[in-house]
């Protein structure tokens, strides 16, 4: 969803570097001058936003605009295409803002800190997941307006537990046995070598 991607991609970033916190420690330690962005767990995390995590984003903007936009955008030609753009970009950037935030603090030794800008990303995430700007985050999460011939959202209304069998729930199904393994693999992989 546009308002919770950007906090998501942050997470993903910061994520990322923090798995790889001692692998990344080390680079620093005997190349000092080596930069943040020549790693290859840098350029493994841009490759993942911008090839995975950005497209997928787009993919659901494109065919669920209500919903991506948590009920805000009646239809794709309510969106203006500056709004498009930017969120496809901000779902790259915020991602290599994390990152670059938890090598900072890698590189000082401080891999908590590090491991809390994941912990931040993902707690403005499910903020506005679940609580949104209004307190109907969790409503306008869970009501897919296409099941609904394309009915408009309007407080109080949502599926609950149909939600899981949406065409919005669907997609997100497909999206995660793709992208889930790109995401958590390395994750795991890093923290074991590390």
């Amino acid at each position: 969803m546009v308002q919770v991607d950007v906090f998501w991609s942050y997470a993903i970033g910061a994520g990322f570097a923090a798995s790889a916190a001692k692998q990344l420690k080390k680079e620093y330690d005997s190349t000092p001058r080596r930069g943040t962005f020549s790693s290859p767990y840098f350029v493994y995390t841009v490759v993942f936003l911008a090839c995975l995590f950005a497209p997928s984003g787009i993919y659901l903007l494109w065919h669920f605009p209500q919903w991506e936009t948590m009920q805000v955008a009646a239809s794709r030609s309510s969106l203006p295409a500056w709004l498009v753009m930017l969120f496809a970009i901000t779902n790259v950037t915020q991602g290599i803002l994390g990152y670059w935030v938890a090598h900072i603090f890698i590189r000082k030794g401080k891999f908590g800190a590090a491991w809390l800008q994941v912990l931040i990303g993902y707690f403005f995430m499910f903020f506005i997941l679940i609580y949104g700007w209004d307190g109907t985050g969790w409503q306008r999460f869970l009501y897919d307006a296409s099941m609904h011939q394309g009915k408009l959202w309007s407080p109080g209304l949502y599926d609950g537990a149909a939600f899981l069998t949406s065409h919005v729930a669907f997609t997100l199904y497909g999206m995660g046995i793709i992208i889930g393994p790109f995401l958590l693999y390395p994750m795991i992989r890093w923290m074991r070598e590390g």
